[in-house]
């Protein structure tokens, strides 16, 4: 039959669950081909299918399209309209819309309605959740199993459900990058039943510009991670990140971190991890600007450390690789600072090393003797999580700690081993959740941290 189109109206449930999106294309396909599928209606000319179809005849101006009218009751009209639009090809935003919808739908016990058993099973069975998520997924088209992965990532990062639909990520690599995430999240949450050891665990949640609670030079080592510019909106527009241009970021950073120099012990370190950002393109070199102004208030720089992270956060740009690191600067007050050396084992193929050979001043060259390191090289600057975690293990540990804490702790854990001794005090001055503290703790040091709040 035909029907006036301004006589039908959308579903009001379909555009919270489907978009309409390539409307000029299938303008275009009706144009040259006609209709080849009737809208469908219900008994209150809602559209049960063919939301995008009608939109098309609408911008080619017809005034009257086919369609079938079909009775539906009000019960059923959600699960009509999924399963009318069963064929359509979904994105994984559209799938998660029909999953939770559908999942809040009685869809257990449908009796004997045969026109729904191509999708709705007629088997009574007791309304538990797996066998709910077992006919969503009849209904939808996809596994139990995808259902499960789509929920959880859109829960933990709903953003890469964007990424999936563009192409950019697959569901597997955006589950695996969920997954490692939530884990990283979780060890950094300090559970209120947490055993500590007996060693000083003390935090203020107040500014650190001002670390009048310390004497100077209490402290033995500073690891810390601050808030990075432009990367987040803070609630306070004071807040360190909020600034308006990277310049004054980069001095109000500096100027914030001028009592840690007071509090730290002329052997102690500081190690500063700290991203970069782009803006408008541009990538503003933000930590080294920060290294160069903190050399300029008597900070000596040891090593700039390259975090090699293994699973980096993705990136769509087409026009520049993916940032893979972040940089953690070790500095010093002065030369004699307190340091063990960490030692890397040696390859099999270890090749010995051949000191350069210079000429003495009657032309004959110097003699020379190949240098093997018998225990070990020493480590590089160039940290991933597979290079630290072998450094832990081959350090001395004194509290019996057989492997190194979980990614991204051990980032932590080899600059406490390598800079302090049992019983030393490491600060964080940016402590968020604490993972500084709940490490250190670990390792037989004291701890003091502050932060503006309690996570």
């Amino acid at each position: 039959m035909k029907m006036m189109i301004d006589k039908i109206v959308p579903h009001p449930k379909n555009s919270e669950i489907y978009n309409l999106s390539n409307i000029e294309d299938l303008s275009n396909s009706i144009s040259e081909m006609g209709l080849l599928e009737k809208i469908v209606i219900d008994q209150k000319n809602q559209i049960i299918s063919g939301h995008r179809r009608l939109e098309a005849v609408k911008r080619l101006g017809w005034r009257k399209i086919d369609v079938e009218k079909i009775k539906v009751s009000e019960s059923d009209e959600i699960k009509y309209l999924i399963h009318h639009n069963k064929q359509r090809i979904k994105t994984c935003r559209e799938l998660l819309n029909e999953v939770k919808v559908l999942t809040t739908q009685n869809l257990i016990g449908q009796g004997k309605r045969s026109d729904l058993v191509d999708y709705v099973s007629t088997t009574s069975v007791s309304p538990n959740q797996s066998r709910t998520r077992d006919i969503v997924s009849e209904m939808v088209g996809i596994s139990g199993g995808q259902i499960a992965r789509l929920l959880f990532i859109d829960k933990e990062n709903p953003e890469f459900i964007d990424l999936i639909d563009k192409g950019i990520l697959t569901i597997n690599q955006a589950y695996l990058e969920t997954s490692r995430k939530k884990k990283e999240k979780d060890s950094r949450i300090m559970k209120l039943d947490e055993p500590l050891s007996s060693n000083e665990y003390r935090t203020f949640y107040k500014c650190s510009s001002n670390m009048n609670d310390l004497n100077d030079g209490e402290v033995n080592l500073i690891f810390t991670s601050p808030p990075y510019w432009n990367k987040r909106r803070y609630i306070d527009s004071d807040c360190l990140g909020n600034e308006t241009s990277p310049g004054q970021y980069v001095e109000n950073l500096i100027n914030h971190l001028s009592d840690c120099y007071r509090v730290l012990h002329s052997t102690g370190s500081f190690f500063l991890n700290l991203g970069d950002t782009f803006n408008n393109g541009n990538l503003l070199n933000i930590p080294h600007k920060v290294v160069i102004g903190l050399q300029d208030n008597n900070w000596i720089l040891r090593n700039t450390i390259i975090w090699s992270k293994t699973n980096p956060k993705p990136s769509s740009t087409k026009t520049n690789l993916s940032p893979t690191y972040e940089f953690i600067f070790h500095l010093v007050k002065n030369s004699e600072y307190k340091y063990h050396p960490t030692l890397t084992p040696l390859k099999e193929d270890t090749k010995p090393s051949q000191p350069p050979r210079h000429r003495n001043v009657n032309g004959s060259k110097t003699s020379s003797t190949p240098y093997i390191p018998r225990d070990g090289k020493n480590m590089g600057d160039w940290w991933s999580e597979e290079v630290v975690r072998t450094a832990v293990v081959n350090q001395k540990v004194g509290n019996g700690l057989e492997h190194p804490a979980p990614f991204p702790e051990d980032i932590i854990t080899l600059p406490v081993l390598q800079t302090t001794n049992e019983g030393d005090l490491v600060l964080d001055p940016f402590m968020g959740s604490g993972t500084t503290g709940r490490v250190s703790n670990r390792l037989n040091r004291n701890f003091v941290g502050y932060d503006i709040k309690s996570y």
